[in-house]
């Protein structure tokens, strides 16, 4: 159970989730570490004693341990992360230059993981002893599943879910620290317009290239008005992490309702492909069968 005694620090808060969700940790009465790029785009938090407002490049290791530094000396712990910094990428993967899609894995993934294992340590070695954390990996349904025009965003998705389940795995339970990997769907922000978008490479700009059908899909105004409130998923999560809801805390949580549909149909296909490809996969096997595997 969190109350106003924890102390949550957020990556990305100038707008959108971020911005949502930070103006009702501190509505709660909680106390906020509160990051963007422009600190100047805070200015909708109130300058109090519950608030530090700071300005963070997550691509900078150096900024995320003087900022994750900056939060111990202000309130002597850390209890929630909200890795929520990232921005859209897309285009024809082939166009996409070397540089744009470093800085992308850079800001999506390398943050994230470096925010983490630092809080992780925060978690064990500042905290009172049993009191652990919680990391909250902000990912996407395109974590999950792949759509054309994006592949390094979804690289970096994917790359942040396996990490984290990976890291989560290694957590001794008596350090009492917590994994959630939250996968939205569309929520109305800016998260779109302003993203970067890479000039089309003319062999794959065609009427019924995919990526067209995508961007026409996501350009239909009754699309974007399907999607979720950004305020409303906020206060999902929030109610999710407080312990409002008396469930066990998921590894990985949905949000958005056309997040489920996506991923059940995901799950279909790979679970018939597995079906059918069976008799290959298990041919290199002398004993015709796994024994012993350790499922973790």
């Amino acid at each position: 159970m969190l109350d106003s005694s924890t102390v949550w620090f957020i990556t990305g808060c100038s707008s959108g989730l971020g911005k949502s969700l930070a103006s009702l940790v501190h509505s709660a009465g909680h106390r906020l570490v509160a990051t963007a790029r422009n600190v100047d785009s805070l200015s909708y938090l109130p300058d109090d004693s519950n608030v530090l407002k700071l300005a963070l490049d997550v691509t900078s290791k150096a900024a995320i341990l003087e900022t994750l530094s900056a939060t111990v000396a202000k309130f002597g712990r850390l209890d929630v992360v909200v890795n929520n910094a990232g921005y859209a990428l897309m285009g024809d993967t082939e166009a996409i230059p070397e540089s744009d899609a470093r800085l992308l894995l850079d800001t999506i993934f390398w943050g994230p993981a470096f925010i983490s294992q630092e809080a992780v340590r925060i978690f064990r070695e500042v905290n009172p002893a049993g009191t652990g954390g919680t990391i909250v990996q902000i990912s996407s349904i395109g974590g999950y599943v792949a759509f054309p025009g994006s592949a390094f965003y979804q690289a970096g998705k994917f790359a942040l879910g396996g990490f984290t389940e990976a890291f989560a795995k290694e957590m001794n339970p008596e350090w009492r620290i917590r994994f959630l990997i939250v996968a939205p769907g569309g929520i109305k922000t800016n998260f779109g317009s302003n993203g970067k978008y890479i000039p089309r490479h003319p062999a794959y700009d065609t009427p019924d290239g995919p990526l067209n059908r995508v961007l026409a899909y996501m350009r239909n105004p009754a699309m974007l008005e399907s999607f979720s409130k950004a305020d409303k998923c906020a206060k999902a999560l929030f109610d999710v992490l407080v312990g409002q809801d008396e469930r066990k805390l998921p590894r990985k949580l949905l949000l958005g309702p056309e997040t489920i549909p996506m991923l059940e149909a995901e799950m279909k296909k790979s679970q018939e492909e597995m079906e059918a490809w069976r008799d290959v996969t298990v041919s290199p096997s002398s004993s015709g069968g796994a024994k012993d595997v350790p499922i973790v």
